[in-house]
């Protein structure tokens, strides 16, 4: 695949939050992402936060709901989620296009195969701990219920020391040769500690948006926000919806710029 052609987007904020934030944020990313493979994204239940006193989410059936609305409202948009237990995947199932792996879950056999059996894309975040060649074993899970499942890893960073996250670009050759997508999470990526809690950086984020590009990711998962500070979780990581159109287009000409420079095919030279 060409650098930046046909990149799979997955964009949206990190919790549902509400309804009426939802569907404000679906329609300013519906129309932004207009023409490409987007996927809006928003999490119905944040159940793996630092503190019990962290904020989750409106849960799975209020969230459903708000899923359905914006389907109808905005004919078209794809909707990706994450799911924690095996018995929230068949709910989701037809509700939503497309079913997120949180990275603490991702060796769970049993979620992994129902996903498998009722999604055709199944998107895995990588564990901060797991070696890239382990991710094989992420897709053999998936497709042991269906084998045509698309199986979708996203680099969300690695551990450096207990609480920072660093990015390998050098193991994005070794994970494309396991899925189908090889998706770059610019926003968790550039999470790090503060105290006992989990902090992060916008900026940071973006930059991490552009240098996917010389490592082929073929996937761009970024999470956003209207009012970073106001959101119930990640504020601190989220980028902010009013810069998605002007960092799309950065994104699309540095692209050509590296296609017109390197031709096809230039990173994958062993």
């Amino acid at each position: 695949m060409s650098c930046g052609e046909n990149t799979l987007w997955i964009v949206g904020p990190c919790s549902v939050e509400s309804r009426g934030y939802f569907l404000k944020a679906a329609e300013f990313l519906y129309k932004t992402f207009e023409g490409r493979d987007f996927f809006l994204k928003g999490s119905f239940d944040k159940a793996n936060r630092t503190s019990v006193y962290g904020k989750r989410g409106p849960g799975l059936e209020e969230s459903i709901d708000i899923f359905r609305e914006t389907k109808e409202a905005m004919p078209g948009v794809k909707i990706i989620t994450d799911v924690h237990e095996t018995h929230q995947v068949e709910k989701l199932a037809g509700v939503v296009d497309a079913i997120q792996i949180p990275a603490f879950l991702c060796r769970q056999t049993d979620l992994l195969q129902e996903c498998g059996k009722n999604f055709k894309d199944v998107n895995v975040k990588k564990g901060q701990w797991i070696d890239p060649h382990q991710t094989a074993f992420f897709a053999e899970k998936i497709k042991s219920k269906n084998p045509d499942t698309r199986v979708w890893i996203t680099e969300r960073g690695t551990f450096f020391g207990y609480g920072n996250l660093i990015v390998d670009f050098n193991a994005a050759g070794i994970m494309r040769e396991y899925c189908d997508h090889l998706i770059i999470d610019c926003t968790h990526s550039t999470q790090h500690k503060e105290g006992q809690f989990t902090s992060g950086s916008r900026s940071l984020a973006e930059k991490y948006l552009m240098a996917s590009i010389p490592f082929s990711y073929t996937g761009i998962f970024i999470e956003t926000h209207f009012e970073p500070s106001k959101a119930t979780s990640d504020g601190d990581c989220m980028v902010l919806t009013q810069r998605i159109p002007k960092l799309l287009k950065v994104y699309d000409k540095m692209s050509q710029i590296y296609k017109n420079e390197n031709g096809e095919g230039a990173d994958d030279e062993k």
